[in-house]
């Protein structure tokens, strides 16, 4: 299923306000602590494809759908769009710290900061919002990811 962009926003941010308007125990929703851990996981891989410099992989994060929201830029969907853009990202290596995993239904959201570390080794902090959905293989992949900067851009 292809999503719009705006659809893709549209989505994102209902999601996560039902979500956040409706608070769910872990145990309640089927999100599991193994759930939480297999998402910890996949972020923890595409900060380690971002500082391999391996796009393919930092979009097989992703669902083959995925999309991409990135500040002050057009969105970016589907795996080849995701392989460009991380063929091109700007950041040598990017560290996320999750504040809040929740979700239901094979749906999660993952609410945190980062910080990216340029080329010239300049460090940027900001706060990301990720669409988890779950596989029929049990996995985690994006279907969404939005982040923003801590600071206005340069």
């Amino acid at each position: 299923m292809k999503f719009s962009p705006v659809l893709a926003v549209v989505l994102a941010f209902t999601l996560a306000i039902v979500l956040a308007c409706s608070p769910i125990s872990a145990s309640a929703t089927g999100i599991s602590k193994s759930d939480i851990e297999a998402i910890n996981a996949a972020r923890t891989a595409r900060s380690t494809a971002i500082a391999n410099r391996d796009a393919a992989a930092a979009a097989a994060v992703a669902t083959e759908d995925g999309v991409i929201l990135p500040p002050n830029l057009p969105p970016r969907q589907g795996q080849a769009a995701l392989r460009e853009w991380f063929a091109n990202f700007p950041s040598t290596s990017v560290t996320f710290t999750s504040i809040e995993i929740d979700g239901a239904e094979g749906i999660a959201y993952d609410r945190g900061t980062y910080e990216a570390t340029s080329k010239e080794g300049t460090v940027t902090p900001g706060k990301y919002l990720w669409i988890w959905r779950k596989q029929g293989d049990g996995s985690w992949r994006v279907a969404i990811a939005m982040w923003s900067l801590n600071t206005l851009a340069p």
